[in-house]
């Protein structure tokens, strides 16, 4: 699946915000891409309108080709499963009146009609021992856990529902560290072992240039850079890249 900003302009109407000026950014099938800038910079915003949650007012968003916003019946339903989500506050995207296990049976039971709880374990426990949690977390809910175990729920189900496309849009940034360095450790061994694509938001450009192979440097609503990870810090040319280097030391 290769996802694909055409010349992106959003502006938000309760206020006339121009969050987007012009981006034109794409990853490409597999891939792992850095989006790195202050916050404010619209990383979030592109990510949302990417990911199919937030129309752009100008430009296309497109996957493998064709308009999301577009998509309609399966094509949409496709999309919307392919694509996968780690959010920066991962409690937030959990219901709090779940358990666990139904917190991650639910999304299953809509990409596979008809399957059973028994079934479903046999998916979800090896699931959660591939990221060090032990199947007892099941019983809880997510008001229950730590932050660094919502997280590796959160990742959990989008591994269960077999991505082609993870946004990870600050998910570590709220993270103590030693809890930081092991869930960036788990998207990079996803990267690596499964081939699903990332695309990865940070205002940390060491954390993206560790994890990425392309990075995109976003200022104000626009793509100041974009670089491969192997040509820094040489290869920078923007002065506002200098300077995330220069803060990431």
């Amino acid at each position: 699946m290769r996802l694909e900003l055409d010349n992106v302009r959003h502006v938000f109407s309760d206020n006339g915000y121009e969050a987007l000026h012009g981006v034109s950014v794409h990853i490409d099938e597999g891939e792992c891409v850095g989006i790195v800038g202050e916050s404010g910079s619209g990383k979030s915003t592109l990510c949302e309108v990417i990911g199919g949650l937030l129309k752009p007012s100008a430009g296309t968003a497109l996957c493998d080709g064709k308009d999301i916003y577009s998509l309609k019946g399966d094509e949409w339903r496709r999309f919307r499963l392919s694509v996968q989500y780690i959010f920066q506050d991962p409690k937030a995207s959990i219901n709090p009146y779940f358990s666990l296990f139904s917190a991650l049976y639910e999304p299953l039971r809509i990409k596979r009609p008809g399957l059973r709880r028994k079934e479903a374990s046999q998916l979800i426990v090896p699931m959660l021992h591939r990221l060090g949690l032990d199947e007892e977390i099941l019983s809880r809910r997510v008001g229950e856990i730590s932050g660094g175990q919502a997280q590796r729920i959160v990742i959990a189900r989008s591994l269960l529902m077999e991505s082609e496309v993870m946004i990870a849009d600050e998910c570590v940034s709220a993270l103590d560290l030693s809890i930081q360095a092991q869930i960036m450790n788990i998207i990079a061994d996803i990267h690596r072992q499964t081939g699903t694509g990332i695309l990865f938001i940070s205002h940390d450009m060491g954390l993206v240039r560790w994890l990425c192979d392309r990075i995109y440097v976003m200022l104000h609503g626009r793509i100041v850079e974009e670089l491969r990870s192997e040509d820094l810090p040489s290869g920078a040319k923007s002065e506002y890249t200098k300077l995330l280097l220069e803060a990431s030391r």
